[in-house]
């Protein structure tokens, strides 16, 4: 199995998972991440006295809290160029989606209409780390 590189974000959803109240086998499977990997992620909060079911915890705070355990994770996007191209565009992204209009259709008309230069793999990657819930 080759290895999987992960970032705050991935780490995030693993805690947010377990803290929930998930088994590491039930977040493994679900995750599709080995169980010795989540609980090398967990570890820390385990060793800060947190534990499944607790008081509310955001995603940012989980993110603080994972960029100070696991200074070495970056958010890949600062790495994503067009994304900030791509963001102006959020609003019409948002309610093409709504109405059940593919990424790729989204992509067309933005390249079309907006002059958006942006490529398609990027457009769905923007859309995969910044409208999640959207998407689903």
């Amino acid at each position: 199995m080759a290895r999987r590189s992960f970032t705050v974000v991935d780490v995030v959803e693993i805690l947010t998972h377990w803290y929930a109240g998930r088994s590491i086998s039930e977040v493994s499977d679900s995750l599709d991440v080995d169980r010795k990997t989540i609980r090398k992620y967990i570890a820390p909060a385990v060793a800060a006295g947190m534990a499944p079911g607790g008081a509310a915890v955001t995603p940012a705070q989980w993110a603080e809290l994972v960029l100070g355990w696991f200074p070495g994770l970056q958010d890949t996007s600062l790495r994503q160029v067009t994304w900030p191209e791509i963001a102006v565009h959020r609003d019409f992204v948002v309610a093409q989606l709504k109405v059940g209009v593919t990424q790729a259709t989204i992509h067309q008309r933005l390249r079309d209409e907006h002059g958006l230069r942006a490529s398609l793999a990027s457009l769905k990657r923007w859309v995969a780390a910044n409208l999640a819930e959207e998407v689903r």
